[in-house]
C-alpha cells in the first residue's frame, strides 16, 4: 500500500555548545536564549509494506538538507521504537525508543561523526490513515549534550487524484 501524503514536521530545539578541553570548570552554555523553531511541509508518501510502515520524503532547502530524502519506518507491532534513514549528501541512520540511548554515525559528506541519542518519548499515533509522532531527544557529542529536540511529524493522506486532504474513507474534504 502507498499512499501520497503532506508531511509536516515541527522541531524546537536548544542548542548548547560543548565544552572543550582545559573549560572542564565551565558550565556549558546556550548557543541561543530561546528554542530553534523550525516547521517545514513536503508532499511525500506513506508506504506499507510487509508489516512495516515507512514515511518517506524529500528534506527542503529550508533545512539546509536539498537533496536528501529522510525515510521513518517502524512496524506495526512496535510503533514506539522509530528508525529515521537519511540519504544524499547528508547521511545518517538514527533509532528512537523512549528511555534508550543509541550511537549513530552522522556523514556530512565533508567529514563523518559519532552521536549519541537519548530519547526520553516517543509517541506514535501513525496508521493507514495518517497521524502524529512526536519524540523528544537529546543529542550528545564526545559525550557533552549538544542539542534538545522535542520533534513532531504529522502524516495528512492527501487524494492522489488532485492532492486535497482526504478523510479516512477516501473523500475529499
Amino acid at each position: 500500500m502507498i499512499k501520497k501524503a503532506k508531511i509536516t514536521v515541527r522541531s524546537s530545539q536548544n542548542i548548547t555548545l560543548p565544552l572543550t578541553e582545559g573549560e572542564e570548570d565551565l558550565q556549558e552554555l546556550p548557543l541561543f536564549s530561546q528554542p530553534a523553531v523550525t516547521e517545514v511541509e513536503s508532499e511525500g508518501e506513506l508506504i506499507y509494506e510487509g508489516g512495516v510502515f515507512r514515511i518517506e520524503y524529500p528534506e527542503s532547502e529550508a533545512t539546509g538538507l536539498e537533496n536528501c530524502v529522510t525515510s521513518v519506518s517502524f512496524t506495526r507491532g512496535e510503533p514506539g521504537r522509530v528508525t529515521v534513514y537519511r540519504s544524499g549528501p547528508v547521511k545518517t541512520a538514527l533509532m528512537f525508543c523512549g528511555g534508550e540511548r543509541y550511537i549513530s554515525v552522522y556523514d556530512t559528506g565533508y567529514g563523518s561523526f559519532e552521536v549519541g541519542i537519548y530519547t526520553e518519548s516517543c509517541e506514535n499515533g501513525i496508521d493507514f490513515d495518517g497521524g502524529v509522532l512526536s519524540v523528544v531527544y537529546t543529542v550528545e557529542i564526545r559525550g557533552s549534550e549538544t542539542e534538545h529536540t522535542e520533534l513532531e511529524l504529522k502524516v495528512r493522506i492527501t487524494d492522489e487524484e488532485n492532492g486535497h486532504p482526504a478523510d479516512t474513507q477516501g473523500r475529499r474534504l
